[in-house]
This record gives structure tokens, sequence and C-alpha cells, in this order.
């Protein structure tokens, strides 16, 4: 039995007679009577009988009749709830990210908005460990994150087209005492003062544990979750900071030195997480499977 014979059934059974409700249907008679025929055959009972123009149910058609008219005011409700989100909509879809790794991925993002002109999207600025706490926790359902992944419950997934990664360098001014320097680890930079991503931040937590390693505690003048502001403190004060050097590039005015560093760092997965076995929105299901499966266009 379909849906669609169910409501030509109950339409006929109101309207008592198969002309009116051909009008109402807007189809033909004989489509009604021959979806009629199906029906009864199929449930190898017969639903109604015509006497003249009337016709009227059967005790079979009348219990049809009365829980068929349930069925489909379910039915309709459902759909009524799924296409309140659907996902061609007008949609508002918040991602977590942060201003060192989310221009990684903004080009797909770009892509994704140019195709799907009904969404807006808001990146919501953290560090990578604060975003993962946040999706963990459900207040965002997807996130853009750079590797380690300390929260369990989320999911990880890769674009399948690109790789996508940053390194961490040194960052001091040009004229500071190790600019000159081909590379430095964290050891050579015990005497130093910092400055900082903020503990939100994935490279918050390598410069603290890799100075350990080398048995000393950093002395973290200054923290910040944003990179300019972070870099012109840096600058003002002669601090050494580790910044990724895909920022390079967004600073190439300023008077910097970026030198690279020789610890065993691996570089940085940047990668989409979300939360395990907990079903997305179809909107941010369609942001997740385009920015993981598209490739990036280059002008």
């Amino acid at each position: 039995m379909e849906f669609r014979q169910l409501r030509y059934f109950i339409e006929i059974v109101k309207a008592q007679n198969y002309s009116n409700a051909a009008k109402n249907l807007f189809v033909t008679q004989p489509t009604l009577s021959w979806n009629m025929n199906k029906l009864q055959e199929e449930l190898g009972a017969k639903l109604i009988y015509q006497v003249g123009n009337k016709v009227m149910p059967t005790t079979a058609g009348n219990i049809l009749f009365e829980k068929g008219q349930k069925i489909l005011a379910e039915l309709d409700e459902l759909t009524e709830e799924i296409e309140e989100d659907h996902i061609y909509k007008k949609k508002e879809l918040t991602i977590g990210s942060n201003s060192v790794i989310s221009p990684v991925y903004m080009p797909l993002i770009q892509q994704f908005m140019s195709v799907y002109p009904n969404f807006s999207i808001t990146i919501e600025e953290n560090g990578s460990v604060k975003t993962q706490k946040k999706v963990a926790n459900e207040e965002l359902e997807i996130g853009i994150v750079s590797f380690p992944i300390i929260e369990e419950s989320l999911e990880i997934e890769r674009n399948t087209l690109h790789t996508f990664k940053y390194h961490a360098y040194v960052l001091m001014r040009d004229d500071h005492p190790l600019a000159g320097s081909k590379s430095l680890s964290i050891k050579d930079l015990k005497d130093e003062r910092f400055g900082s991503m903020s503990k939100d931040y994935v490279l918050w937590h390598v410069l603290k544990n890799k100075a350990r390693e080398s048995g000393f505690r950093p002395d973290i003048d200054f923290m910040s979750n944003n990179p300019e502001t972070l870099i012109n403190h840096v600058i003002q004060n002669n601090l050494v900071a580790i910044i990724p050097i895909q920022l390079k590039e967004a600073f190439a005015d300023f008077n910097l030195a970026w030198v690279p560093l020789t610890d065993k760092i691996k570089p940085f997965d940047i990668v989409v997480v979300h939360k395990k076995d907990r079903p997305l929105s179809p909107a941010a299901a369609l942001c997740l499977e385009f920015i993981t499966n598209q490739e990036i266009i280059k002008e």
C-alpha cells in the first residue's frame, strides 16, 4: 500500500463519489479506479462499494478510513517538521575555528557559500583546545582544529583531496640577537621572554611541554587569542613566540624574523571534527560533506 493510494481512498470515502474525489485530488477518475482496484487487491479485502453514484466503505474500509486518517496526519506532521529544517532554506551555521587555522579552510568555505548562497556561516574563533571542548559538549556541531585531538568523543574528518597542516616557527624582531640563526631549539630560548597564544591553543601546550623536556619553565610575558595582537606585542617588547609559518605572508610588511625549530615537532594536521555518534543537522552535514570532499578551485 502506498501513501498516495491511502490519500485517494480517504478522499473517495469523504466525497462519497469518484467524480468529486477526482476534482479534489486533481486526478482523473480512471486513475482513482485503477488505484482502488490495486489497493483492494493488495490488501485482499473489499474496501468500498458503490450504489448508483454513491461510494461507501465496507467494515474493512471503515477501519482503513479511521486509522488511515491518523497515519496521514502523522505523516503530514513529520513532513512539515522535516521541511522546517530543510537544508535549502535560509540557514545559519556556526563553525568553530580560529584566526590561525581557519584561513586554511576558507577557500572551501567560500566555495560552499557560492554553491549554497542561502547559507550564512559564522566562524567562532577559539583555540583548537577550546573548540574541541565546545564540539564535545555539543555547543558547536563542527569545528576546524589542529592536532593533537584531546577529546576522545570527537570524530575526525579529513579532506579527501588535500592535506592541511601548519609548521611551528620561532618568531622575533629582525634585530633580535637570535634573528640571524638558521634554526633554533626550544632549549636555545631558555633565557628569552615569550609571547604566546593562550591556553586554548595547541601551541601554548607545545611550548610548555617542550620547555619542560628541556629542563626549564618558559617566561611567558604575554598571551593572546589573536595572532596580530600577539605579533604586535612581540615587536613592541622584543619577545619571541612560537607561531605557524603559514602566517608569514599575512605579516610580510612587519620587520620580523621567522626561524625554524629543530625540535621534533610534527606538522600540526588541520582537520574537521564533530561529536561521535551524534547526528548532524542537515545544514552542518551538508557543509561537512562539502568541505571534506571538494577540491579547492584555484583562480
